[in-house]
């Protein structure tokens, strides 16, 4: 038998596409749910009041932690795919990651754009994580109206760099959607390195 270690030229870490586009779509779902769960709050029979349900409480409890844990873990793959692809292919993946910047799209960095590897960073090194939420108020006859609050779809980040501190505005649905068409990138066969690159993402 071979030895194992001598098996290919160049051993990156072995990405995981499809892992990756699962967290994304858990992470659009969180949103989601979100925002249907005020909704279904906000438009109930308006003759008393009501607490929210048993699903938006345990919504409230669960999805600042999960939000926060799936995209830490989608920001590394990222940064990770970037580097390995970067090694593989480094002429056609260099073009392909230009395309799919994300400048202007997924976020702000103090005054100005965050790009996807820039976000990616922010996420990864913030030491403060703070979703942004947006309310829905449900009118009670007789009584002031109720409100709940809800995700919008926002993620203040906070942290520091050389001692000088940085805020960024993470626009999550379209991290995401930059996010997937990132890892779409298939390297050439001539480029690609076997056994460490998964099959169409």
């Amino acid at each position: 038998m071979e030895n194992p270690y001598h098996k290919a030229e160049i051993k990156p870490h072995y990405l995981d596409r499809e892992t990756c586009r699962v967290k994304c779509f858990d992470v659009f779902n969180i949103l989601s749910a979100s925002v249907a769960l005020a909704g279904e709050f906000e438009m109930a029979e308006p003759d008393e009041p009501v607490e929210p349900s048993s699903m938006f409480r345990l919504h409230h409890e669960l999805a600042e932690p999960r939000l926060s844990q799936l995209l830490l873990d989608i920001a590394v793959f990222v940064r990770t795919f970037d580097d390995v692809m970067s090694a593989v292919a480094p002429d056609t993946y260099s073009a392909f990651a230009a395309q799919t910047s994300g400048e202007n799209f997924v976020g702000v960095l103090n005054d100005g754009d965050l790009n996807l590897r820039e976000a990616c960073n922010k996420i990864i090194h913030a030491t403060d994580f703070r979703p942004v939420y947006d309310h829905v108020n449900r009118e009670v006859a007789g009584a002031e109206p109720q409100r709940v609050w809800h995700l919008d779809g926002q993620i203040e980040l906070e942290g520091t760099l050389g001692k000088k501190p940085w805020r960024a505005a993470l626009y999550v649905e379209n991290f995401l959607e930059t996010v997937l068409d990132r890892i779409a990138f298939e390297p050439p066969a001539s480029e690609a390195a076997p056994g460490n690159v998964d099959g169409p993402g």
